[in-house]
């Protein structure tokens, strides 16, 4: 998987608007559940860093599978040896899951 590829999926998770109808509620998360997949992958390849002292990414499942929706976990990611474009992907209170990119004053919070 291409990073450049990664980015242009979040670009255009973040370009659908959920609350709009069911259609483009359910093409935000299939297109979510693709890009957190295919982060899995990465993880596991060592092509992505994670946020420090964050659990890896299948942690987001097992809130989601566990706790339900009533909780907020966010975990930052960036492309090996490319800090400098930072995201960030977790399980929201009452809420989609979300992956963004990281406003700079934010990189480390939830």
């Amino acid at each position: 998987m291409d990073f450049e590829a990664l980015e242009e999926d979040i670009t255009q998770l973040n370009r659908i608007k959920p609350n709009a109808n069911y259609a483009s509620r359910d093409r935000y998360k299939d297109l979510y559940q693709s890009i957190y997949e295919r982060l899995l992958e990465m993880e596991k390849s060592g092509r992505i860093e994670l946020e420090p002292g964050k659990k890896g990414l299948a942690y987001l499942q097992e809130l989601l599978i566990n706790d339900g929706p009533e909780f907020c976990y966010t975990i930052v990611f960036w492309e090996k040896g490319h800090a400098g474009k930072k995201y960030k992907i977790g399980v929201c209170i009452r809420g989609l899951p979300i992956c963004k990119p990281v406003e700079e004053q934010s990189c480390f919070t939830n």
